[in-house]
């Protein structure tokens, strides 16, 4: 790694820290003005990340707002899984928000992720009504799909099997099923 990024990390973390213990991290104006008198890099590569943050904190609202101008990530199950832990009523949430991302998403760790949610579904009753849309947009994803059908003797892959797109992976791309 070159000297540069090391110190565009190292501000990066410094930036996160400071806004996380003055509690001004959910306000985007204040976080702008902020960094404003931070290197044009130092400042995108924060945005970037702080877009991550916004996702898995499920902060519709900010994600929106840094969407806006421009900026964007490369959403990760990992991401999806701590934004589903995230959902604590009906309102809309960024899982849904970037439907056709998650949709799209290709990563190969979706053991761990799939587990958590399954889990947070079955404790969270009361959540249960909330997070069924959000449940089925994953189980649209291809990937969840075929890792559920090559683990389906868990009861968590099994959950997230969606019948109707492996019938179609089977006849469209069934190398994914090997």
């Amino acid at each position: 790694m070159n000297d540069r990024l090391h110190e565009i990390l190292g501000e990066i973390g410094i930036i996160h820290k400071t806004l996380l213990d003055n509690k001004k991290i959910d306000d985007v104006d204040y976080v702008l003005e902020y960094l404003e008198d931070f290197d044009g890099d130092v400042k995108d590569h924060y945005l970037k990340l702080l877009l991550q943050y916004y996702f898995q904190q499920n902060n519709l609202a900010n994600l929106k707002e840094l969407l806006i101008l421009g900026y964007k990530f490369d959403l990760r199950m990992e991401d999806i899984k701590s934004a589903f832990l995230n959902i604590k009523s009906n309102e809309d949430n960024v899982i849904d928000f970037l439907d056709d991302n998650v949709v799209f998403l290709k990563d190969s760790n979706m053991e761990e992720p799939l587990k958590v949610m399954y889990n947070y579904y079955l404790e969270n009753k009361e959540l249960q009504a909330s997070l069924e849309q959000t449940i089925e947009l994953i189980k649209r994803n291809r990937y969840v799909c075929v890792y559920a059908y090559k683990n389906r003797e868990f009861d968590f892959a099994n959950f997230f099997l969606n019948e109707d797109l492996l019938e179609s992976i089977k006849s469209d791309l069934p190398y994914l099923l090997k």
